[in-house]
């Protein structure tokens, strides 16, 4: 891999997340460096106060006394600094560390809630959850060790060289040339460690994301009584990981020893020639220890440098997680010059509208409607037919391919996207309830509303009664995705959520399509309550939940190919009119078209 790929994702990262903090980093780098030149400088104070220890007598003077006690005043003084300093620079640093990472989450997060469709299946649940929870803190971690140890342990190094040399050139020499043995090992070892650092890294996160998949799935899993299988499968793929980061540590070992037996050798080499130096009376017993001290002090930050380098590769593969989910494809972000959206009165016009997916595949194709304010349209026709597409751009989830949605004459791209949702009510086949309480649920597109307010709209949603039968009647959890509930009662719940936010628009995508007989009569007298006075879109398959409807777009292909009431349609549409008589004779819960679901079925 090349130099720039690699430093790339840094520099991006340092413009990104280091220069909001610069002076807190500024401030820990600068101790960090007067740290490392503390300790640089106390095996020369060491020497000081031995020779001088050394060269007194019994009868020594006062001022000889006074001399060698001021040596070890300031080598105490130093030693305490640097002992301070380092707390400081802990401390410090932990506070960078930890203010990074929180930006780094913040924007992974922010980004996570734009992302379009396409992209978060192809990412998965726990990919995503991978990039926040294991990559983040990777990636601050790294940037603090580089930044306040790397760097300070190089200082370091250069001053004890700098120390050594005054003291004695030739044993400097053998030692210097023995420090780089470490790193060189290391970096000849760091491209299989690379390699095997990313293949991990990736397998990690398609593990989780099954994983996290299969546990919501658990249901379908023990239906089939797959459980030990989908165990062993796991187990499996974790086994091999362990293997694979089994031998890595089999490497980062080899290494270790490697840097052991380099200082072990330079310690061998520093006591027999210095010792000899010393017999010699070439050298002091106070030069001696300072070499000694020097050699450790040396070999320690080279370690340490060596020990980075797991620490590195993996922040540049974590920090790559991270941006490919910042660089991911968004939903339809709003434009520059975005205006906020007036209060809806409920126009909505589809002008010469078409809309490509990704995969090439045309949902709609030239679409032409208006519907007026108050008035409530159906959409039927078979599966993939462009019904839920529909539906999507007028969230602006996508964005036309060509023509334009307009809102009260606006085109919709022209508006702020959040201004024009809150003013929309959207009750989709399956419900996404969070694991709270009941009234919390309810009133999550209108946190700040009163309780009295919570409960008149469940009422309005027929959901008051079975919410008050709750063990804890409105304080009730409903448990992750609402399992504690029917999938009536969680619809209600999410009419109830509707009828809160008092919506000027009201999208129903499939609200019946999963409910008995009993449970989708309370649901449709609920929605007949809500669509008073709002221009409303029903996607739905059953008769009785389009057929009062003011109009029924019969949708073939990404094409409106009729338009009417139900009777109308009947006697002039023969597509609709076969789907019905079909469908009729299927049971006593008549069937216009199959749940539809564009993207899937591409």
């Amino acid at each position: 891999m090349l130099l720039s790929d690699q430093l790339g994702p840094a520099r991006r990262a340092v413009h990104l997340f280091v220069r909001p903090n610069i002076r807190r980093v500024s401030l820990t780098f600068v101790l960090s460096l007067a740290v490392a030149a503390a300790a640089a400088s106390e095996p020369l104070l060491l020497k000081q106060v031995v020779d001088r220890l050394a060269a007194a007598s019994p009868a020594a003077t006062e001022r000889t006394l006074r001399a060698i006690a001021a040596g070890v005043g300031l080598f105490a003084l130093v030693l305490t600094c640097r002992i301070l300093g380092a707390a400081w620079v802990t401390t410090s640093t932990w506070a960078v560390r930890l203010n990074l990472e929180y930006q780094l989450r913040s924007r992974v997060a922010a980004k996570m809630s734009v992302l379009s469709a396409s992209t978060q299946s192809e990412m998965g649940t726990g990919g995503l959850r991978y990039a926040i929870d294991s990559s983040s803190p990777q990636t601050a971690s790294a940037f603090t060790d580089v930044a306040f140890k790397l760097v300070p342990t190089l200082v370091y190094v250069a001053l004890a060289a700098w120390g050594m040399a005054r003291l004695d050139g030739s044993i400097t020499a053998i030692v210097l040339c023995l420090v780089p043995v470490p790193a060189i090992i290391a970096a000849v070892a760091s491209r299989q460690q690379r390699r095997r650092e990313r293949m991990q890294h990736a397998f990690w996160k398609r593990l989780w994301s099954g994983y996290t998949e299969r546990l919501h799935g658990m249901g379908t899993v023990r239906a089939f009584a797959r459980e030990r299988d989908e165990e062993r499968r796991l187990m499996r793929r974790i086994r091999w990981a362990f293997a694979s980061i089994q031998r890595g540590v089999h490497v980062d070992a080899r290494t270790t020893v490697a840097a052991g037996i380099a200082e072990l050798t330079a310690r061998v080499v520093v006591l027999c020639l210095g010792g000899w130096l010393v017999v010699r009376g070439e050298l002091t017993v106070g030069s001696l220890l300072a070499f000694l001290g020097y050699v450790s002090g040396v070999f320690a930050p080279v370690q340490q440098i060596v020990d980075l380098y797991p620490i590195l590769r993996k922040a540049h593969v974590a920090l790559l997680s991270v941006f490919q989910v910042l660089d991911a494809e968004e939903e339809s972000p709003d434009v520059p010059d975005a205006v906020p959206c007036p209060p809806i009165q409920g126009r909505i016009s589809f002008e010469r509208v078409s809309f490509e997916y990704r995969s090439g595949r045309k949902a709609l194709d030239d679409l032409d409607v208006t519907v007026e304010a108050g008035e409530t349209v159906a959409l039927v026709g078979p599966s993939g037919s462009g019904k839920s597409t529909i539906l999507q751009l007028l969230q602006r989830i996508h964005n036309p391919t060509a023509g334009r949605i307009l809102i009260d004459g606006a085109d919709l791209r022209s508006l702020r996207i959040a201004t024009v949702r809150r003013q929309y009510g959207a009750v989709p086949q399956d419900v996404v309830l969070f694991n709270d309480s009941v009234a919390a649920n309810i009133s999550y597109g209108r946190p700040t509303a009163t309780r009295a307010e919570v409960m008149a709209a469940a009422q309005a949603a027929n959901a008051h009664e079975f919410i008050v039968q709750l063990a804890k009647g409105y304080d009730t959890r409903v448990g992750e995705g609402g399992r504690a509930l029917s999938g009536g009662q969680r619809q209600r719940i999410a009419i109830a959520r509707a009828f809160l936010v008092d919506p000027a628009v009201l999208l129903l995508d499939e609200a019946t399509a999963a409910l008995d007989t009993e449970s989708e009569q309370a649901v449709q007298e609920a929605l007949r309550s809500l669509r008073r006075g709002r221009t409303t879109f029903i996607v739905a398959h059953r008769l009785n939940t389009v057929r009062d409807a003011d109009r029924i777009l019969v949708i073939a292909e990404g094409r409106v190919v009729a338009s009417g009431s139900h009777v109308e349609l009947l006697e002039r549409c023969p597509t609709y009119a076969t789907l019905v008589r079909h469908q009729m004779g299927e049971g006593t819960a008549p069937v216009l078209s199959t749940p539809d679901h564009p993207e899937r079925a591409a």
